[in-house]
């Protein structure tokens, strides 16, 4: 096939030789194929080896490779350079490919920075294509971060360090072991389900929220093994209405907000306690690793809550919506889970010997965590003081009045 002037004019530009463009222009090979082999910048040697192979086999299919690859409508020429921890998701979010779309334009499996193969555009099952509804600035930090920070139930625990300790508080970290693993495998279930609809191109949030669903199957991996591992065993289920809110969400920020941003708040503080005040280091070292990555996940939660805020057009109205299911759910979960108040209970006070100093304890803590979610909130410009549930402020005015009613009332 004879070669146009102006592909004759990108071969000279090349830098191939007279007799190489004879070759092509007698070749069989189109004006195209010729234009993609020069993209590939394979220098005249190895196009000069290519061009035999076609010359000596007319009838192989390699000669008829369109090569149309090597062309992309992306941009080209992107190096990523190392940072301090490696080649992290920051250091390859550069030029366009880290330019995210306030609305992804693909309904099918299209990564961020490529564009779909033409013939072959299929839709897939997603349904969230609103970056409002799902981003966090800082997103891909907090993915490398989940990945430095990972660690294994099995050989990053000194198992080896477990003592004998009084039935009472071994029963009662086993219960707290119990209840919040229960929401570990809730955590699983309603992330998984959010996953799939999330469109591609939001691809950050998507590993990220991996790694939630990992940390959160990890958190019962290890509470299990702890709750068999000197002597007790699982206990009692808790109420699940917190599950409500989760399962219930109609949209991913009202999913996002009910469990990362007014549950983990709560887990948050519960879990510093527990990592200060659990009797044995073992514990200690156990609930200070889970502390470690639901305060990543509360990061993601009022990450996505600023941006959502900033972003989406109804936010104001929407959020508090969100966040008064969210709390009646907690709320509801709370009063009722009678086990979580008498294990805590038990354990800040080490034994059964002093329950008022461990029933204080535990007012103090609702009342802290309802104060840390109420200044969190406050810090984005939401003041919840006057919706916030009553019943979250019931808890933490007077916790022993509402386990004394939540124990008639189980009674």
């Amino acid at each position: 096939m004879k070669l146009s002037e102006a592909i004759r004019v990108r071969t000279r530009e090349a830098g191939w030789s007279d007799e190489l463009v004879e070759r092509l222009n007698e070749s069989a090979l189109s004006d195209r194929q010729v234009l993609n082999l020069l993209a590939l910048d394979m220098g005249e040697e190895r196009t000069s080896g290519f061009l035999k192979l076609v010359e000596d086999n007319p009838d192989a299919p390699f000669g008829r490779l369109s090569l149309r690859f090597a062309r992309p409508t992306t941009e080209l020429g992107i190096r990523a350079v190392p940072g301090e921890h490696g080649l992290g998701m920051q250091e390859i979010n550069i030029k366009t490919y880290g330019e995210v779309p306030d609305v992804w334009p693909y309904e099918n499996d299209t990564p961020l920075g490529s564009r779909p193969t033409p013939g072959s555009y299929a839709p897939g099952s997603y349904s969230v294509f609103n970056k409002s509804e799902v981003w966090c600035d800082g997103v891909d930090e907090l993915y490398d971060r989940a990945i430095r920070e990972r660690w294994a139930a099995s050989t990053d625990i000194d198992w080896a360090g477990l003592e004998a300790q009084p039935d009472a508080i071994e029963r009662a970290i086993c219960q707290i072991c119990t209840t919040l693993g229960q929401h570990g495998l809730a955590e699983q279930k309603v992330i998984s389900k959010w996953e799939e609809r999330i469109a591609y191109g939001f691809h950050d949030v998507k590993i990220f929220l991996a790694t939630h669903v990992y940390e959160s199957g990890r958190k019962f991996e290890v509470l299990r093994k702890r709750a068999y591992a000197n002597g007790g065993g699982m206990m009692q289920q808790g109420l699940g209405t917190l599950y409500r809110a989760w399962f219930g969400s109609l949209k991913s920020t009202e999913m996002i907000l009910a469990m990362d941003v007014v549950y983990k708040t709560y887990e948050v503080v519960m879990l510093e306690a527990l990592a200060e005040l659990a009797p044995l280091e073992t514990d200690r070292q156990i609930f200070s690793k889970i502390l470690q990555d639901s305060q990543r996940h509360l990061e993601f939660g009022l990450g996505h809550l600023q941006y959502y805020m900033q972003h989406h057009r109804d936010a104001g109205e929407f959020v508090n919506h969100f966040l008064t299911r969210a709390e009646a759910a907690l709320s509801d979960e709370l009063h009722h889970s009678r086990g979580e108040w008498e294990a805590l209970a038990v354990v800040f006070a080490s034994g059964l010997e002093k329950t008022e100093v461990g029933l204080e304890r535990l007012r103090k803590l609702r009342e802290d965590q309802l104060r840390r979610y109420l200044q969190t909130l406050d810090s984005l410009a939401i003041d919840r003081v006057a919706k916030v549930n009553p019943g979250l402020f019931a808890i933490a005015r007077d916790a022993n009045s509402v386990l004394a009613t939540a124990q008639s009332t189980s009674s």
